[in-house]
């Protein structure tokens, strides 16, 4: 059985940005450019709509009426999230699935619009497709039995079986995720969408998935406070003060006066660094790892 190093897998996004620097730039500028419109549209739409649902999400015993008329006349704002966000990870995917498996395919930053990035696309619909059905058998499964537990042993009963289960699920979601984390990269390498072969090729290999997957999200992680740290204390010191920490983290998106503040600057010049950074140290792993399963050359990729 091919083997594939899980630390050398859940580093490759940083070595990514290290050898291919002009790249991730060009990348971070058009995801800036993305952000920014979409920002801008999504305030001039709904501005003072999201704002109130975000209040009201934060509250814990907030009026589940209220919630649903600040979000009457929305739908086509959320259809078009849906699908901005379908269009960019699926040309973004691409590009880093195109930058592990074809690194001499440089044209254009290794970003088309084109057969490969629609495959990616059905793959990325299917994919959390499978996930939400599954996700929402799991929660019917957790709640059925744990129905049974308060009718048997009691309240404390069905709890803890409740709280059992749960964990259980989440396991199970997670493992079905990484089950099929290498759909997008087979399908960019075949030319052909491919959602069984993920699970066959990821037979055997889970804990090591895991593991590498496991560490790069906290990289992304620890890049991302940092960023929005830094990013924070910019817009401070550029006349935000204190009160501007809070609007990198807490958007106000109910005006573009709100939301361009200091701070706000800042956060939308550096979105784009901030996305692709993440994007590729959470994302690199699953083709890198593939391409070593497949016995690849990895030298044009990595230097």
């Amino acid at each position: 059985m091919q083997q594939f190093s899980a630390t050398d897998a859940a580093l490759s996004g940083f070595r990514l940005v290290r050898e291919h620097l002009k790249t991730v730039g060009v990348w971070a500028i058009l995801m800036t450019v993305a952000s920014l419109i979409v920002s801008i549209a999504t305030i001039k739409l709904a501005g003072p709509q999201m704002a109130t649902m975000m209040e009201l999400s934060a509250e814990p015993s907030s009026d589940p009426q209220a919630t649903l008329k600040a979000m009457e006349g929305m739908g086509p704002l959320f259809l078009f999230s849906g699908l901005y966000s379908l269009v960019v990870y699926s040309v973004l995917l691409t590009g880093v699935n195109r930058l592990v498996l074809r690194p001499r395919d440089g044209a254009s930053a290794y970003l088309r619009l084109g057969a490969d990035e629609l495959r990616q696309a059905a793959v990325l619909f299917l994919v959390n497709l499978i996930l939400l059905g599954v996700y929402f058998a799991l929660v019917i499964v957790v709640a059925i039995i744990a129905g049974i537990g308060v009718a048997i042993g009691g309240s404390a009963i069905g709890v803890a079986l409740g709280v059992l289960l749960g964990l259980a699920a989440v396991a199970a979601l997670v493992f079905v995720a990484i089950r099929l984390s290498f759909a997008g990269a087979l399908t960019f390498d075949t030319g052909k969408i491919s959602i069984r072969g993920s699970w066959d090729l990821t037979k055997g290999r889970f804990w090591p998935l895991l593991g590498s997957y496991f560490v790069a999200t906290v990289l992304a992680l620890v890049v991302y406070l940092l960023l929005v740290v830094i990013i924070a204390v910019v817009g401070a010191a550029l006349g935000g003060g204190i009160a501007a920490m809070g609007d990198a983290f807490n958007p106000d998106m109910t005006s573009l006066a709100t939301f361009f503040t200091p701070a706000g600057i800042v956060r939308t010049l550096f979105s784009g660094v901030l996305s692709i950074l993440v994007l590729l140290i959470v994302f690199a792993p699953a083709p890198t790892i593939y391409a070593q399963l497949k016995g690849r050359d990895l030298s044009d990729t990595f230097g």
